[in-house]
């Protein structure tokens, strides 16, 4: 898979346009090489602007309940997950 981010960088370098989706599919790429995945990807779903002036998006743990004293944040790392307009996430198929 590294030779695919070599290639995409040497034939691709001197396009400005194309300077953040190939940092995007790096990025990708990269992931692949070092994890196992099992699944397929499900969807590739944008965070979409909601009008709310400066506001994040959070991903909860539910906890198997409604009752939202009982949710958890997620965290990756340490740090709570927070998603912004712009953003992606990606599902995979189960």
């Amino acid at each position: 898979m590294l030779d695919i981010i070599n290639f995409m960088e040497s034939s691709y370098k001197d396009n400005p346009e194309l300077k953040h989706k190939l940092e995007l599919v790096k990025k990708l790429i990269t992931y692949l090489s070092e994890h196992d995945i099992e699944r397929s990807v499900g969807e590739i779903i944008p965070i979409l602007g909601n009008n709310t002036g400066y506001s994040e998006y959070r991903i909860i743990n539910d906890c198997e309940s409604d009752n939202p004293a009982l949710w958890s944040e997620y965290q990756y790392n340490g740090e709570k997950v927070r998603l912004n307009t712009g953003d992606i996430v990606i599902t995979m198929k189960k």
